[in-house]
């Protein structure tokens, strides 16, 4: 088992519009694989920095017909999303179907550009979907009546060091999961919700349903994408062998993780919440950090403890996996600090030393270790003892019965897993499981709809809310159709409101400064598609349209902006409210 060091690659991105207004200037530069940062206090003074890869996507593009960005001539230095794919993400693909654990994450300030190489915008596809794809294009090419494939997703966020899965539905949905270790396959998620996938459609699919989660959390909590670390995992399982006792198992373990934002609090101009957050966020990444610091010099006490984040990426880091990181820079002065700080982090990582395995299993060895755990568990589970370990002479009874119970539930989670495992070595009962997900996928597709859109009855001019973000893959994922005559907004519409407005559906939202009966979107006209925007009382100072508080009623234009309640700008850290777009 030979060590492999972390690949690093640092891509530059364009100036952003905050920066042009503020005629930043550009203090990197690029010569090979080496990235340059200069001082802006002091010209004379740059630092040299060398990755694996360094690159260029600063300028030298152009958009084609499909609005794809590439190099705009035979002498630009750009770098494309394709260009990146070919770097990184193949390697990640030989390397799945080779069997090892492969782990992808970016790393960055605020806006630094890791969800373009992450995920990408419109369609400058990112790395991951990429990947996705090409995953399932390589699995059709498979000519082996002999070879299996099974393909499971999984999105899960981590906010305020609490985990959420971004797939879960019914009662579970909204909940925040535990994180357990077991000997064997280190920490892991509890009751993570895991989607069997057949193609890359599906993939897309489960993504948006994520996506859409990810939206409805960011405006309920007052908080965007950069508050959150967000991690794809997909489980692709490869058998060989026409009967699965007689053959073995490859399982690669492929972990895409988008970093939140690393940013100063006097910066953003946090407080409050804000502050709260941008803590627990730089907490994880000060831990992934000393991690990161730990590994890179060779120090046998490793603080992977220290945060939710450093223990997922366990094995990522220093462990069985074959790793990359991308480290998203600015190219403006007004960011040196942040950059340099990225470049060094980046350069800590590079020196990180990986032993990564081949994971492939007899299936018969597989299945038997699989049972025999079981019945261990199972008689655990029967005995009332408990071991010495974990019980002390001063605990009471309460507190004895309730270690019992935790290590019930855990026994039991065990157990459970293992069950699915058994049944994923089953291909027919992977088979069901699949259509039972296409089947769901199904639904949610058309619960999501209105009554109007099910049934074929909306035009296309009917009017809509659409929600608005800083980041632009969560911008435009929320719809409200204005499908009745008149839509109430507001924090919590009382009883006496619903009562006195009995025709008035009303629409949910959260934010500062949004009253609990905000204001009404009214239609008119033959076809409805003229709508009034009409403020409740005391509500006028903390609704804009466009950018100019609303006193009374306004009719409203196609893609008017409307504000509802406080906004703190985007460059100062992002929305406080609640931003919507009218078509």
């Amino acid at each position: 088992m030979s060590e492999e060091s972390v690949k690093v690659a640092v891509r530059l991105r364009p100036f952003n519009q905050r920066e042009k207004e503020n005629n930043a200037e550009l203090i990197i530069s690029m010569k090979g694989n080496s990235t340059i940062i200069i001082n802006p206090d002091n010209r004379s003074e740059e630092r040299q920095f060398t990755f694996d890869y360094s690159y260029w996507s600063h300028d030298g593009y152009r958009a084609d017909s499909g609005g794809v960005l590439l190099p705009d001539g035979p002498t630009s230095r750009y770098a494309s999303q394709q260009m990146v794919f070919d770097d990184l993400g193949k390697g990640v693909l030989d390397n799945a179907f080779k069997g090892y654990a492969c782990s992808l994450f970016a790393y960055g300030q605020t806006g630094s550009g890791k969800s373009y190489s992450i995920m990408g915008y419109g369609p400058n596809r990112g790395i991951v979907p990429i990947i996705c794809e090409e995953l399932f294009r390589r699995i059709g090419q498979n000519n082996d009546k002999d070879k299996k494939f099974q393909v499971t997703f999984s999105m899960m966020e981590i906010y305020n060091e609490q985990i959420r899965d971004l797939l879960s539905k019914g009662q579970s949905d909204g909940k925040y999961l535990q994180l357990r270790q077991s000997p064997d396959n280190g920490f892991y998620v509890q009751s993570l919700t895991q989607v069997p996938v057949g193609s890359f459609k599906e993939i897309e699919q489960r993504m948006d349903q994520g996506t859409a989660k990810r939206t409805i959390a960011a405006t309920n909590m007052n908080a965007t994408s950069s508050r959150a670390h967000t991690m794809v995992t997909l489980i692709f399982d490869q058998f060989q062998g026409s009967e699965n006792t007689n053959g073995s198992r490859k399982r690669s373990v492929i972990n895409l993780i988008d970093l939140a934002g690393s940013e100063r609090a006097g910066l953003t101009g946090a407080t409050g919440d804000r502050l709260k957050e941008g803590a627990n966020i730089n907490r994880s990444l000060s831990a992934l950090g000393n991690v990161i610091s730990a590994l890179a010099d060779g120090k046998k006490m490793v603080p992977y403890r220290d945060s939710v984040l450093t223990k997922l990426l366990q094995n990522a880091l220093g462990g069985n996996s074959k790793t990359i990181m991308i480290a998203a820079i600015s190219p403006a002065d007004i960011n040196y600090h942040e950059t340099l700080s990225t470049l060094r982090y980046a350069d800590r990582a590079k020196r990180i030393k990986n032993k990564a395995i081949v994971n492939e299993d007899p299936m018969e060895k597989l299945i038997r270790e699989l049972k025999e755990e079981n019945e261990r568990l199972k008689n655990s589970l029967q005995t009332t003892e408990l071991p010495a370990s974990v019980v002390t002479k001063d605990m009471s009874s309460q507190e004895i019965e309730k270690v019992r119970q935790q290590l019930r539930e855990e026994m039991t989670e065990k157990m459970n897993a293992n069950l699915a495992e058994l049944e994923a070595q089953n291909q027919q009962a992977y088979e069901r499981k699949l259509a039972q997900a296409r089947k769901e996928a199904a639904e949610m597709a058309i619960q999501s709809l209105s009554k109007e859109d099910r049934t074929g009855n909306l035009s296309k001019n009917k009017p809509y809310l659409s929600n608005l973000n800083e980041d632009p893959q969560l911008s435009g994922v929320i719809r409200h159709f204005l499908v009745h005559k008149t839509t109430g907004i507001g924090r919590k519409p009382s009883a006496e409101a619903d009562a006195k407005n009995q025709k008035v559906h009303w629409v949910t939202l959260q934010g500062l400064g949004l009253a609990d009966q905000h204001a009404l979107l009214i239609r008119h006209g033959k076809t409805g598609a003229e709508v009034e925007l009409r403020v409740a009382p005391g509500a006028s100072k903390m609704t804009k349209v466009n950018g100019v508080p609303l006193k009374e009623s306004i009719t409203l234009q196609n893609r008017d902006r409307i504000l509802f309640g406080r906004f703190i700008f985007p460059h100062r850290m992002c929305c406080d409210c609640v931003l919507i777009v009218v078509s």
